[in-house]
């Protein structure tokens, strides 16, 4: 969960430089920005689980694509308000993940559900999309940050 996180984080900083880059008029780093922010999509769009609650992943597809688009119309039309717009998505989404990893954070004395020498079942535990209502701590994962 943690990673689509630092997902979301990386596509807003990227849309930032990009408007950034866009007042200063360096056309290059626009373009280096767009393309990062539309990787980061690309990114989250191909992590998107379409065989657990498919209705949303579906709707999340969409919305990365459009979002791709009106990136690629900003770029060619140097267009501040459809970065803006981009930045405002990312945003709302960002803040309604962290809100997703709040539900699942674990109370006091909760124990991790999976072991961590079981990576797949990790991963499959933090499906946001799952509708398990899996608590997991730090302990539980693999990696750090």
């Amino acid at each position: 969960m943690e990673l689509v996180c630092i997902l979301y984080e990386t596509g807003i900083q990227a849309v930032d430089r990009a408007i950034e880059a866009q007042h200063s008029g360096d056309v290059i780093e626009r373009g280096r920005a767009v393309s990062k922010a539309i990787e980061v999509l690309a990114e989250l769009q191909a992590s998107l689980r379409h065989d657990v609650r498919e209705e949303y992943s579906h709707t999340l597809a969409g919305l990365y694509t459009y979002m791709r688009g009106q990136l690629m119309r900003a770029h060619a039309e140097q267009s501040l308000s459809l970065l803006r717009e981009v930045g405002r998505l990312l945003n709302t989404l960002l803040e309604g993940w962290a809100g997703a990893m709040e539900q699942v954070k674990p109370g006091n004395g909760e124990k991790c559900a999976v072991s961590p020498s079981e990576p797949a079942a990790i991963f499959s535990a933090s499906n946001p999309y799952s509708g398990d209502s899996v608590r997991m701590n730090a302990a539980c994962r693999t990696w750090q940050l």
